[in-house]
């Protein structure tokens, strides 16, 4: 352990708790703990999106890959930026017209269904959590800087999480977020310049992998479209409907500022993407055994910068996985409070008792999350499978509800069921075709069921109800 690594990390995440502190009296209920007052402008946004997308887990995760498979690690990269794309051209803008708070909000108010409320809301809770436990194993991975091992940094890396969201919520999200974004960008380019010339070059790099079996390691397709495809397409299906990312176009204060948000966040998290992956890669020439409990990343930081810069990066890449998975709790926490608690009368007509509440199930959330990081350790696997469970359900139900009147609640349903249980059976193996992802066979069906279905039930013409709400509508 580095004393000067150490004293660096504890300095800046007590300025960031600081923060967080002082923004506390901002978060007066329900709507400022989950949403921020729903007050974010553009530029919030896409710094809110970009600090999720390229926190803690995707550059460790990134750096990580790329040590083994090169280019091909910018796989997820490449889903986070289509992702948001749509986002920013097709969706952000018809959800924000309405006042919701979760996505199965929207979903009950197109389909006038509470089944499909909660089952969109269990499905999302189990997504959340499972990239939660990513983001725990990211925490984990980069304590190691201060010596601990991976079960304690991820037992201190919860600690830190829970205690940071029950502090200050959105408002502590956004704010550090911005912080946070510009010291990690600035820190891996130096760390990836650095790591480059430490290893000989881009020619050395080359030779490296094609030593070890890695035949051109700067093309991205370079283990085949199924492999970009698999690592991809379930992102790009979770950032059109999921939770954590919908949050904080629910938080944005126009329709506008979250299309602009978004479509910002995944311009620059394409441009960014390569400095990960080109550090992790530089990895292979400089740490040609390195210890996979370690990390591509702290290895690194740890080696090739002066103590006080290191120990800023490795600070703000820990506070960084703790404000992603902050906000990941915050999006399961406001699905369970919006659409399982709210329904008990006593607590809508309580908000004390709603934010006394979300605090204590974001505290419930962490501790399973931590369990699970323990039990899977991949980062990019977890996030992959989670994303890929969630999307397969949600994905078809949201775009048809979003965009066209077809179908109504026995097509929701069924569509959800049919596409979660495909995605399920087709990550545990049971079933497989060929190279095609788990998430198109999973949506394949998902889709089918849902025109079936409509057609059987007679919802062709089921109409659309969901966009007319205004914003009147707020947490109880």
């Amino acid at each position: 352990m580095n004393l000067g690594i150490t004293l660096m990390i504890i300095a800046y995440l007590a300025v960031m708790f600081l923060v967080a502190a002082w923004l506390r009296k901002r978060v007066k209920d329900d709507t400022d703990y989950l949403l921020a007052g729903r007050k974010m402008g553009a530029g919030l946004i896409a710094i809110m999106l970009l600090a999720t997308n390229f926190g803690g887990a995707f550059v460790l995760g990134t750096s990580q890959d790329a040590y083994s498979v090169g280019f091909a690690a910018i796989s997820f990269a490449i889903g986070i930026f289509v992702g948001l794309l749509f986002l920013a051209l097709f969706v952000a803008k018809r959800v924000r017209a309405g006042n919701y708070v979760t996505v199965p909000d929207f979903l009950d108010s197109r389909f006038n269904s509470q089944p499909v409320r909660l089952l969109a809301s269990t499905l999302s809770v189990l997504a959340l959590t499972g990239i939660l436990a990513g983001q725990v194993g990211a925490a984990a991975s980069s304590l190691t800087a201060l010596g601990l091992n991976h079960t304690w940094g991820a037992v201190v890396g919860v600690v830190l999480i829970i205690a940071f969201t029950v502090l200050s919520g959105m408002w502590g999200v956004a704010v550090t977020d911005a912080i946070q974004f510009v010291v990690i960008v600035v820190g891996l380019l130096i760390v990836m310049v650095i790591a480059v010339q430490a290893a000989g070059g881009l020619g050395e790099i080359t030779a490296t992998f094609a030593a070890a079996g890695v035949g051109e390691p700067f093309n991205p397709l370079n283990q085949g479209w199924s492999f970009l495809l698999g690592a991809a397409l379930p992102v790009v299906v979770h950032k059109l409907v999921g939770q954590d990312v919908m949050q904080r176009v629910f938080s944005a204060k126009s329709a506008r500022a979250a299309a602009m948000g978004a479509g910002v966040a995944g311009v620059l998290t394409a441009l960014f993407a390569v400095v990960p992956a080109i550090a992790g890669m530089a990895a292979r020439v400089i740490f040609p055994d390195l210890d996979p409990t370690v990390g591509v990343m702290p290895a690194l930081i740890s080696s090739v910068l002066p103590v006080w810069a290191a120990g800023i990066l490795v600070a703000a890449i820990i506070s960084a996985v703790v404000s992603t998975a902050d906000a990941l709790l915050l999006a399961a926490v406001s699905n369970i409070s919006n659409d399982f608690l709210l329904r008990v009368k006593s607590l809508r007509e309580n908000p004390a008792a709603q934010l006394r509440w979300s605090r204590i199930l974001t505290v419930a959330l962490g501790v399973i999350a931590l369990g699970i990081s323990l039990i899977v350790p991949g980062i990019i696997q977890v996030l992959t499978m989670a994303f890929t469970m969630y999307g397969s359900g949600v994905f078809v139900a949201f775009m048809f509800g979003l965009f066209t009147r077809f179908g109504g609640r026995w097509a929701a349903l069924s569509s959800m069921v049919t596409g979660a249980i495909t995605g399920l059976l087709g990550l545990t193996g049971v079933i497989v075709i060929g190279g095609v992802p788990t998430i198109v066979v999973a949506v394949a069906v998902s889709l089918a069921t849902y025109v079936l279905a409509a057609f059987l039930a007679r919802e062709t013409n089921a109409g659309s109800g969901a966009l007319a709400r205004t914003d009147e509508h707020v947490v109880a």
